[in-house]
C-alpha cells in the first residue's frame, strides 16, 4: 500500500503547487489608472472650429476641506503634460516648497496622432515659410480666443479661482505659443513658465513681435521663468532664445521679473521635467 501511497502525495503537491503558480501569473482584474483629486469635462468651442477640446483639472490636496481659492496653471499639451504637471505640484506643494495650486491641462483625448497634429495648428501663430509638413499651422489666435472666451469662464464659475494669479506653461512650440501671448496678450496671464521655446518659427518672427509690443509698452508687470537644455537644437531652439532674451534684457520693461536658465546636458524633452520643477518653484514658491 505505501508504493501506491508517495505518489498520490506527489501528484498533490504538484496540484497544489501549479494552482499557486496559475493564480500569481493571471492577472487581476484590470483597470485604468487615474490621478487622484482630477476630474475632466469636453468644451466644443465656437472660435476652433469642429473643435472639442477635453479638459483636465487637477485640485490641490486641501481644495474640498477649505474655502481658499487658488492660482490656475493652464498646461498646453495636456495629453502629455497633464499628469506629469499635476504629480510635481503635487509633490512641491506637499513639501510646502510651492503654493497649493489647481492644474488644468487643455488636452484633445483622440491619441497621440490626433495631439501632434492639433498641437501645430494651435500652437503658431502663422504659416512658416520653411516647414511646409505643417500644412494645418496658424491657428494660434483662434486657440488663444477659446481660452480666453470659452475656457477662462468655465473654470472660474466652477472653481474657486484666483483669477489675477492665472500662469500658463508650454514647451516646444506650446513655449512658442507662451512667448507670442506675452507680447500680444500679456493681460491674458500673470505667469509665464517657457520651455524649449521653438522660436525658429517663421523667421524667428517672435523677435518682431517682442519689438512692435516695445514701441508701445516700456512695462511688462509679469513674471516670466524661461528655459532650455545645453543640447537643443541651436537653430531651433537656443540661438533663438538666446537672441530674445537678449532683447528682453536689453529692453528693461519695468515691472518685469524676468528669469533665465539653462540645464547643462539636458535636451529638448529631457529638460522639460527639470525645468517645469524650477519654474514652479519660482513662480509659486511660498
Amino acid at each position: 500500500m505505501i508504493r501506491y501511497y508517495l505518489p498520490s502525495m506527489f501528484v498533490m503537491f504538484l496540484f497544489i503547487c501549479l494552482n499557486g503558480l496559475i493564480a500569481q501569473t493571471t492577472p487581476p482584474q484590470q483597470n485604468q489608472v487615474h490621478l487622484e483629486n482630477t476630474e475632466q469635462f469636453p468644451i466644443e468651442s465656437k472660435y476652433v472650429k469642429n473643435e472639442k477640446y477635453i479638459i483636465q483639472v487637477g485640485l490641490p490636496i486641501d481644495y474640498k476641506s477649505s474655502n481658499k481659492s487658488y492660482p490656475v496653471l493652464y498646461v498646453l499639451d495636456g495629453d502629455k503634460s497633464f499628469g506629469m504637471a499635476k504629480e510635481i505640484t503635487d509633490w512641491l506643494s506637499w513639501d510646502n516648497e510651492i503654493k497649493n495650486i489647481i492644474v488644468v491641462g487643455i488636452s484633445y483625448g483622440r491619441g497621440t496622432n490626433i495631439w501632434w497634429e492639433k498641437r501645430t495648428r494651435d500652437y503658431t501663430q502663422s504659416k512658416d515659410t520653411v516647414y511646409y509638413y505643417y500644412p494645418n499651422a496658424g491657428g494660434g489666435d483662434n486657440f488663444l480666443s477659446f481660452i480666453r472666451n470659452e475656457l477662462f469662464p468655465v473654470i472660474n464659475k466652477n472653481y474657486r479661482t484666483k483669477q489675477d494669479s492665472n500662469a500658463i506653461m508650454g514647451l516646444s512650440f506650446g513655449a512658442l505659443l507662451s512667448s507670442y501671448v506675452l507680447f500680444t496678450q500679456p493681460d491674458m496671464f500673470k505667469y509665464y513658465i517657457i520651455i524649449s521655446p521653438s522660436l525658429f518659427w517663421n523667421g524667428n518672427s517672435i523677435l518682431k513681435t517682442e519689438s512692435d509690443y516695445f514701441v508701445k509698452h516700456k512695462e511688462l508687470n509679469k513674471t516670466v521663468y524661461m528655459a532650455y537644455g545645453s543640447q537643443d537644437d541651436n537653430d531651433w531652439v537656443i540661438g533663438p532664445t538666446t537672441e530674445l532674451i537678449r532683447v528682453i534684457q536689453e529692453h528693461k520693461y519695468a515691472s518685469l521679473i524676468f528669469i533665465t536658465q539653462v540645464f547643462k546636458g539636458e535636451s529638448h524633452i529631457s529638460v522639460y521635467p527639470v525645468a517645469l520643477t524650477h519654474g514652479l518653484k519660482t513662480i509659486f514658491k511660498r
